[in-house]
C-alpha cells in the first residue's frame, strides 16, 4: 500500500482530527517530505485537507470522483477481502470480472468504470453505456457456502432489491423493479443488471458469479434513437448534484447486497422486491420461447419466478431465462 493510500485510510478513520507532519511521519515510518507529497496527491485528486501551521493536517471533504481506496475503506469491516479496481473506460466490467475469476478463482473483486464501449444486457442485447455520467460495475464472487443452483439464480433478484433500496435513499421517489433485472425511476429505465455464471462440469456446480450493474446517473439521450428516448432515463437529470459521492453509493450498495449474499436462503430481499415490483396487476405482452403471449402480472414466487394470469383466468409461472418483456410497455408509469 502506498503512503498516499495509508494516509487516506488514517485520515478517514479520524475525520476532522488534526495530525502533525512529524506525528504522521513517525506513525508510517516515512519522511515528513513523503507525508507532504501524499497530502498534495490527495488534494489533487479532490480531497479537501485543512492545513494548520501548528496542528498539521485534517480531512475536511471527501473526493466525490470514483476512488477505489475510499470504497475499500468503507467496506473494510463488511468485506475486507474484496479487491476494488477502477478504470475510466472499458469494453465491459463483466468482461474484466470474468477474466479475474479465471485468473483468481477464490478472490472476490469489484470492477468499476465510468464508460463501457461494449456493454451488454440479457440475451446479448447491448446496454447504452456512453452517457456523460454513467456508472458501471461488476462484483465477482463465489456462491455462498451450501447454496444450490436455485438460490444462486435468485442473486439477480437480491441485487435488484439492494440497489433499488440504496438508490431510493438518494432520490425523491422510489426506484421500481421491472422483473427480473431492470430498475425504473419516474417511468424511465435507469439501471440494467446482468448476472453471469461459470458452471464447473466436474463438480456440477456454479464455480463463480459475475454480477454486473449499469446505471444511467446523469446526462441526456438527445442523440439517441426514438425508442431509447422514450424508454431510457437518468437518476439525477442532466447533471449530478454537487454533493453526490459515487463512492458512497457503491459502498452502501455493496454493504446492503452483502447482507443478502451472506444469508441468501432467508430470502430477506423478497419483501422489498415484491413491494416495488413494476406493473403489478397490469396486462402485458411477453415472449416465451419465441412465441408471443399476454398476461396480467400477479407477483413473484419465492424462487424469483413471475406469476402471470392468462386471459383464460389461469395462473402461470414464468422463468426469467425463458421470458422477455419489452420495456416500452412499462415506460412513464
Amino acid at each position: 500500500m502506498t503512503v498516499k493510500a495509508k494516509l487516506l485510510a488514517y485520515l478517514l478513520d479520524h475525520p476532522g482530527h488534526f495530525h502533525t507532519g512529524p506525528e504522521l511521519a513517525d506513525h508510517f515510518q516515512v519522511s515528513r517530505n513523503a507525508i507532504w507529497k501524499a497530502v498534495k496527491q490527495l488534494e489533487t485528486e479532490g480531497y479537501g485537507i485543512i492545513r494548520h501551521p501548528k496542528d498539521g493536517y485534517a480531512l475536511e471533504n471527501l473526493n466525490h470522483a470514483i476512488d477505489p481506496n475510499q470504497i475499500r475503506h468503507g467496506l473494510q469491516k463488511v468485506w475486507p477481502e474484496l479487491k476494488v479496481y477502477y478504470q475510466e473506460s472499458t469494453t465491459s466490467t463483466n468482461d474484466l470480472g470474468r477474466k479475474h475469476a479465471a485468473d483468481h478463482p477464490n478472490q472476490p473483486a469489484l470492477f468499476i468504470s465510468s464508460e463501457q464501449t461494449a456493454g451488454r444486457g440479457r440475451r446479448g442485447r447491448s446496454f447504452y453505456s456512453s452517457l456523460s455520467q454513467g456508472l458501471y460495475f461488476s462484483l465477482v464472487m463465489t456462491p455462498p457456502s451450501g447454496a444450490n443452483n436455485e438460490l444462486v439464480a435468485s442473486m439477480t433478484i437480491a441485487s435488484a432489491s439492494a440497489y433499488a433500496e440504496t438508490l431510493s435513499s438518494y432520490l425523491s421517489d422510489d426506484v421500481m423493479i421491472k422483473w427480473v433485472n431492470d430498475l425504473f425511476y419516474q417511468g424511465k429505465k435507469v439501471v440494467g443488471i446482468l448476472t453471469e455464471a461459470t458452471f464447473d462440469m466436474e463438480s456440477q456446480t456454479i464455480s463463480h458469479l459475475v454480477l454486473g450493474i449499469g446505471s444511467n446517473l446523469a446526462g441526456d439521450f438527445a442523440k439517441e434513437n426514438a425508442e431509447n428516448q422514450t424508454v431510457a432515463g437518468t437518476l439525477f437529470g442532466p447533471q449530478l448534484p454537487g454533493t453526490f459521492n459515487t463512492n458512497d453509493l457503491i459502498t452502501n450498495f455493496v454493504i446492503k447486497f452483502k447482507s443478502y449474499y451472506d444469508d441468501l436462503s432467508s430470502l430477506a430481499f423478497l419483501d422489498y422486491y415484491r413491494s416495488h415490483l413494476l406493473g403489478k396487476n397490469q396486462w402485458v405482452n411477453y415472449t416465451e420461447n419465441h412465441k408471443n403471449y399476454r398476461g396480467k402480472i400477479l407477483d413473484v414466487t419465492d424462487l424469483g419466478h413471475l406469476s402471470i394470469e392468462t386471459p383464460e383466468g389461469k395462473v402461470r409461472t414464468l422463468v426469467s431465462g425463458e421470458v422477455s418483456f419489452s420495456s416500452q410497455q412499462f415506460a412513464d408509469q
